[in-house]
């Protein structure tokens, strides 16, 4: 999916939306509150080690993390730099915790082995190229015994946009998500317990046109198709979504979790 034009783009644009993003990223806000939770959870049986978090943001999960182990180093990274340095003067501003590092990182290229005791991913897999390399990478890079947590917008999500396209007959610039299935074959030969589930929540915006600065607010409108909308074609699509939906557009995303836990070594 992500060649390097279509990367350098994708960093480009989260870099230009670190300063509006928190303002537009409710799905973004719902998964990092469900991974923070699941964190909680783990932390009391957590093997010793450094947290990593791949695609920080601008803090949303780094926050919780932060507050949950104090007593870890803590590495909060993201491919975008604008979006590293937003991230870093929050957590500055708040004192949050004693030993933070933070760097410019493409979570595909990790190339750790055995290092982490938790890697947190919060809206970041599906925007890998090669998503079972990419989760592979991040396996390989946790330590016995280690997690892997994972949020993301699976396959089914924003349906009402596909299929409003479909009923005006224009090409949709939505991008292919991962499903269920999909991820869980990428584990099929590890020796992990995995566990996934998914949260339908539902998006509310005034008209079509909220409904995609919505994604340009926080970054996330790089598109991979290779077919997009015109200037003219796209008033044209908002005007017939709105006429069709005079109340207001509901656009459901479909939050996929993913929790895996790595075999322990032998006497752990």
């Amino acid at each position: 999916m992500m060649e390097a034009s279509f990367k350098a783009r994708v960093v480009e644009n989260f870099s230009r939306s670190a300063s509006t993003y928190d303002c537009h990223a409710e799905e973004q806000r719902t998964g990092a509150a469900t991974l923070a939770k699941c964190a909680a959870e783990c932390a009391g049986n957590l093997v010793e080690g450094p947290v990593l978090e791949i695609g920080c943001g601008t803090g949303f999960l780094s926050e919780p993390l932060a507050a949950l182990f104090p007593g870890r180093r803590l590495e909060l990274t993201d491919l975008a730099p604008a979006m590293v340095a937003h991230c870093r003067q929050k957590m500055a501003a708040e004192a949050a915790h004693p030993d933070i590092c933070y760097r410019v990182l493409d979570g595909e290229q990790l190339g750790s082995e055995g290092r982490y005791a938790l890697i947190c991913a919060s809206f970041v897999v599906h925007w890998f190229a090669d998503l079972r390399v990419g989760l592979q990478q991040l396996l390989t890079a946790l330590k016995p015994g280690g997690r892997l947590l994972c949020s993301y917008p699976g396959a089914g999500s924003y349906a009402e946009w596909h299929r409003q396209c479909a009923r005006q007959g224009v090409p949709c610039s939505a991008n292919a998500l991962p499903d269920l299935e999909s991820v869980a074959r990428v584990f099929t030969a590890e020796s992990v317990a995995v566990r996934q589930w998914q949260q339908v929540i539902v998006l509310r915006f005034p008209t079509a046109r909220a409904f995609l600065r919505h994604f340009k607010g926080t970054g996330a409108h790089t598109s991979a198709r290779l077919s997009t909308l015109g200037p003219a074609q796209l008033r044209q699509f908002l005007l017939g979504w709105d006429r069709d939906c005079p109340n207001g557009v509901e656009v459901t995303c479909a939050i996929h979790y993913l929790s895996v836990e790595k075999a322990r070594s032998c006497g752990d």
